[in-house]
């Protein structure tokens, strides 16, 4: 599956710069790919335990790997760069 660069938002797109678009889309893994986030809609409730929804979601190589608030999704980017 090819990536369509001019479509793709900010971070998404310098995930896809950094660490290259093979597999996009197909494939992803925290360990091997950038990671990154994107915000979503959702009506759950994150998984932190914060009683807030689900507002983001932690990507890499364009699939979403965890989803949560914007802090939980944060720290979870930073752990796994």
């Amino acid at each position: 599956m090819s990536a369509d660069l001019s479509k793709m938002a900010p971070a998404e797109l310098k995930a896809a710069m950094t660490g290259g678009t093979d597999g996009w889309g197909s494939y992803a893994s925290a360990a091997e790919h950038v990671p990154y986030s994107r915000p979503v809609v959702s009506r759950r409730r994150c998984l932190c335990g914060c009683k807030s929804r689900e507002t983001h979601a932690g990507m890499a190589n364009g699939i979403a790997l965890t989803n949560g608030c914007e802090l939980y999704v944060a720290r979870w980017v930073r752990a796994h760069r």
